[in-house]
């Protein structure tokens, strides 16, 4: 009996010993974060720091977060983030975060609502911590930018998790965005387009429908290195993407790579049906002037009409020798893939 009481006070000792190791290990490594952010020349602050949850877990808060790079005009503001972890998988991370956070972008912030807005970590249990999936959901967000756009999901979820049957720096991009509802403003610029020969436009205010899967090939793998070797996107295949916005629908399929001079290179093909709800929503986004709208409506019917259904418009998105086209349409250079230095 002494014997078996000695062992569980023992074991409780290595346990509790292994709990604030592991709680000190996990706040050095936040304050170590936050200095070399700064070190570094960027805004990295922090009202408290707490770790929780003995003996089962590690849950760490951070409070009053502010995050910004002023050279790129980069930051993220939040009341607190929320980290847990069970103390026998500390390679699998769970992160709630606060209803509202604040995201700048050079040129405009963006406030974030949401609701049950949760990221999960998950690594393989070895030294190098490999990523095996990353995932972020909620039953809703909303951005509303100080530029007066705003845009709306429902219950989403987007994923990065590991496929091994592209190799090692494999993974598979998975998501699924819908209800969307875009800005009213532009639903209604859309609705107050009208093109010579095109219905008018009977879009509703929420798409329905916005999934699919991209497989990513990275120069490196997502591990614990990832800070000093800094992987860039090789090879990106577009598995399946599906878009319903009540009757106009769209999928996408194709396969870009880095060419020889490392820029994206490759055919990706796009099949819209109810094509002629397209030309009124790329006047009303300005990617197309309303004066050139009907050319482009008539180049789209010319195009839908050697199809076997009219109703179906497929164009391709080719990019070649540093350039890129979308059907008959050229857009410019073709973006860079691997870096100069690569």
């Amino acid at each position: 009996m002494r014997k078996l009481l000695f062992l569980l006070l023992a074991a409780t000792a290595l346990w509790s010993g292994y709990w604030f190791v592991g709680t000190r290990v996990i706040r050095q490594g936040v304050e170590d974060g936050f200095a070399d952010a700064a070190r570094q020349g960027l805004v990295a602050q922090k009202s408290a720091l707490r770790v929780a949850g003995f003996p089962n877990r590690w849950d760490l808060t951070v409070e009053g977060l502010r995050l910004a790079d002023p050279k790129t005009g980069m930051g993220w503001q939040a009341p607190f983030a929320q980290v847990f972890a069970m103390t026998w998988k500390p390679w699998h991370i769970i992160a709630a975060l606060p209803p509202e956070q604040v995201v700048t972008l050079p040129d405009q912030s963006i406030i974030a609502t949401s609701s049950n807005l949760k990221a999960s970590l998950r690594a393989r249990p070895s030294t190098d911590l490999p990523l095996a999936e990353a995932r972020v959901a909620g039953t809703s967000l909303t951005l509303a930018s100080d530029r007066g756009w705003t845009l709306a999901l429902g219950d989403f979820t987007l994923g990065l998790r590991a496929a091994p049957a592209l190799g090692a720096a494999g993974y598979e991009l998975g998501f699924d965005l819908a209800p969307l509802t875009p800005d009213p403003g532009f639903v209604a610029a859309i609705r107050a387009v009208t093109i010579p020969e095109l219905p008018a436009s009977d879009l509703p205010d929420v798409a329905e429908s916005l999934w699919g899967s991209i497989y990513l090939t990275l120069s490196a793998p997502l591990d614990r290195s990832v800070g000093k070797v800094k992987p860039y996107l090789t090879r990106i295949e577009v598995n399946q993407l599906n878009f319903a916005w009540g009757q106009m629908a769209a999928t996408a399929k194709g396969l870009i790579e880095a060419d020889g001079n490392g820029f994206a290179a490759g055919k990706v093909t796009v099949e819209v049906t109810n094509w002629d709800r397209l030309p009124a929503i790329l006047v009303a986004a300005g990617v197309v002037k309303p004066e050139v709208a009907p050319t482009v409506a008539r180049g789209m019917q010319a195009l839908a009409a050697q199809t076997p259904q009219p109703s179906v418009l497929s164009l391709t998105l080719v990019l070649r020798d540093g350039r890129m086209s979308f059907g008959p349409f050229p857009l410019g250079p073709a973006p860079l893939l691997v870096p100069p230095s690569g």
